[in-house]
């Protein structure tokens, strides 16, 4: 079994998304973000989980970049994604059940190694958070076949 790294996985993910402002939440940017600023001229802010709700601009893409144990850490990604920010990358550690991100319409993506304990990747995407439905749209709601026939 090969083992990756979080950069290895950071990285496919700014290229597929390619974020002109990035929010990193943590103490610090990861390598590969730094690279990816320095490459791209893209707007990187390292921001505290409490100075998430006091930003204006909000961002396309967002990275945690500590991983995930407790609940309260949980509290931080659902704030992102109630933002309406369209990606967020986190990394959780074992001791969080992988339950409670899927509650928040997070993905779950590959296993990697960070020192001597390993993480999983958790992708929230809006674009496919809600499926478009056949059904679901005004051509075929509320009783089409009806329309035109009956005054009511």
């Amino acid at each position: 079994m090969r083992t990756i790294s979080p950069d290895s996985i950071i990285a496919p993910w700014l290229e597929t998304v390619q974020p002109s402002r990035l929010w990193v939440i943590g103490t610090s940017s990861p390598s590969v973000v730094r690279d990816y600023q320095i490459h791209t001229a893209s707007q990187v802010a390292v921001l505290d989980p409490a100075e998430i709700c006091s930003k204006h601009e909000i961002p396309k893409a967002a990275l945690i970049a500590h991983p995930l144990t407790t609940q309260k850490d949980l509290l931080v990604a659902g704030q992102l994604r109630n933002l309406l920010i369209a990606d967020v990358l986190c990394f959780v550690s074992g001791e969080l059940a992988p339950e409670s991100l899927y509650a928040l319409a997070f993905k779950r993506g590959e296993e990697c190694q960070e020192k001597t304990f390993s993480l999983s990747s958790f992708h929230y995407s809006l674009a496919s958070y809600n499926h478009v439905r056949v059904w679901n749209n005004p051509k075929h709601w509320a009783n089409p076949e009806n329309w035109n026939r009956y005054w009511w």
